[in-house]
């Protein structure tokens, strides 16, 4: 999300970190922040932040995922990540298993959500400046 912004802007109309910033990182509350919820609800600590990491792919317009996939790559994530929620989540037995498929799957088409992933960091520091932990 972070380096290919303005490329991604101009390719496919998303705006990346910029536009994340402008509209006051409307993702990290509306999509990381209840997933990181729903997944302490669902799991432990370390199950949470793999929810979390999959909404936002499945939410967000990743802008690393569309430079090495282009649209049909980051549709790919996007509802490999969404099919990955909607299964159950982390709170299936064995979602190990099925997170380690989707990963494979990105690895084997070189997607990288590297702008999810710092969405994720960032929201973790918003949990942790509103709640104190």
């Amino acid at each position: 999300m972070f380096s290919h912004g303005t490329a991604a802007l101009r390719l496919y109309g998303v705006g990346g970190a910029r536009a994340e910033a402008i509209n006051g990182f409307r993702s990290i509350y509306h999509v990381g922040l209840p997933a990181l919820q729903r997944g302490r609800a669902l799991a432990d600590e370390n199950s949470a932040l793999v929810e979390t990491c999959f909404a936002l792919i499945a939410a967000v317009g990743d802008t690393n995922i569309m430079h090495r996939g282009g649209l049909r790559g980051a549709r790919y994530a996007a509802d490999a990540a969404a099919g990955f929620l909607a299964a159950g989540g982390v709170g299936l037995p064995h979602w190990c298993e099925l997170a380690a498929r989707v990963h494979s799957d990105f690895v084997d088409r070189n997607l990288s959500p590297g702008g999810c992933a710092d969405l994720l960091a960032m929201t973790l520091f918003v949990d942790a400046l509103e709640t104190g932990a």
